[in-house]
């Protein structure tokens, strides 16, 4: 940009001028990726003082489906012992029916956890505990942890998961589910690179008995001499997680930076996690979307937003998803995106709401222009009715799609017509 001005233009500070240009280029900041070091330092989570104190939770989806109609896994580990639980289940399964295996797994073995570690998934709201209360008969009052990037050790137990899957029913693919048990085993009686003992060891103060094991039942007083306390051996596993977790996070933070936001700041959301919401092309949605003001900082590496309620997504963000944004001075900022962001832009510029309703601003609907149906979800199964809105007093570059529960009720003619519209169309194009 500065080669090109320079052709035809000439000024002191051309140079500087041309880059705050291009910084606060509004389509720039949206559409092209972040360059640098990645925003966000690893933050550990604390290590556990007992087992089974804290558990996180995953599942393994995508799975084929298995003669017992089963896709999917849920996959429970104990932070402290590295221990693993597998209960196979459904893609579709409810937050009812993840307390059910959570209870049946853990709960029934090893007690109520603090803590339970687990992306925002639906299955871990408040129905959870709810279900998991009714089940113990008492009030569970925990709240699901979030952490955007945790040790990363559930993700490593779905690989190795996946690896011993593929060798024990490769041959049958559709009997997968049988082989949990076994899988199970064996990843419990391995030693574990992190703590250097096995699960099952840390968890009883013994190993497991195998069939070589009984074929070669000879007494050894002179070797069980040698063998360390329970309590000596739970030690060093604490303290070489300690050192792998210190030299995981070493290596982590090589190639990051610490980036943090004050409330009020205006940043970018990345799009990466958000393809659900596209209205348009996933392959022309822009990279960015926003801005949206910052509410507050959660920890040291994520970020709560204030984002419109038909967003239906968990306001929480890892710093390296957020982007500052640079308003140009004296421009109205539009949200120039295919994802609807609940009001008619953000342009500091533009008219107020004309009112508010539970903390929510309220904006008046200019005129309905058009209609459309579309799925969401993972299956597509979830069809919202949406409708085009000009809003008043904002110009035609910020309308958005909007769904049927956001307008009021002397709306609705407006919405029939539109609707009506846009099934004569549809009409005149099959004739």
């Amino acid at each position: 940009l500065v080669e090109l001005a320079r052709r035809n233009f000439w000024w002191s500070s051309l140079a500087q001028d041309a880059a705050r240009f291009v910084q606060q280029c509004d389509d720039c900041q949206r559409s092209k990726p972040l360059s640098g070091k990645q925003a966000g330092l690893l933050q550990p989570l604390p290590i556990p003082v007992a087992p089974w104190e804290s558990v996180s939770l995953d599942f393994v989806v995508g799975l084929p489906p298995s003669e017992g109609g089963n896709d999917a896994v849920l996959v429970m580990v104990d932070r402290l012992t590295k221990m693993v639980h597998l209960a196979p289940t459904t893609t579709s399964v409810t937050a009812e029916q993840t307390a059910r295996l959570f209870f049946d797994n853990v709960v029934r073995l090893h007690g109520i956890p603090k803590s339970v570690i687990s992306d925002r998934g639906p299955q871990f709201g408040g129905k959870f505990w709810a279900s998991l209360g009714d089940l113990v008969n008492v009030r569970v009052n925990l709240s699901t942890a979030y952490h955007p990037q945790t040790d990363g050790q559930t993700e490593r137990m779905n690989r190795t998961f996946g690896d011993m899957l593929r060798t024990y029913a490769g041959s049958n693919p559709r009997a997968w589910d049988t082989f949990l048990s076994a899988a199970e085993f064996a990843m419990n009686n391995a030693v574990n690179r992190s703590t250097g003992q096995s699960p099952f060891f840390l968890n009883y103060g013994f190993h497991p008995a195998i069939p070589l094991a009984r074929e070669l039942d000879v007494p050894a007083p002179a070797a069980k001499a040698f063998v360390r306390s329970y309590n000596d051996r739970m030690d060093e596993a604490k303290h070489l997680l300690e050192a792998a977790q210190q030299h995981t996070t070493e290596y982590y933070n090589r190639g990051k930076k610490e980036t943090t936001f004050k409330p009020g700041d205006s940043v970018l959301l990345s799009t990466k996690n958000l393809r659900q919401l596209a209205t348009g092309p996933r392959k022309l949605l822009p990279r960015w979307v926003g801005p949206y003001p910052v509410k507050r900082m959660v920890g040291q590496a994520a970020a709560e937003l204030v984002l419109p309620s038909n967003m239906r997504i968990h306001p929480t963000f890892h710093v390296s998803l957020l982007r500052p944004y640079r308003a140009a001075p004296d421009t109205s900022v539009t949200n120039g995106s295919n994802i609807s962001s609940g009001n008619p832009g953000t342009s500091p510029d533009g008219p107020p709401p004309v009112d508010w309703l539970n903390n929510e601003p309220l904006y008046s609907v200019e005129r309905i222009l058009d209609y459309h149906a579309r799925r969401i979800g993972k299956k597509r199964k979830r069809l919202v009715h949406e409708y085009l809105v000009k809003w008043k007093g904002y110009s035609s570059d910020q309308n958005s799609w909007e769904p049927a529960q956001n307008f009021t009720p002397d709306l609705i003619p407006d919405l029939e017509a539109a609707r009506a519209r846009a099934r004569g169309r549809c009409e005149d194009a099959a004739s």
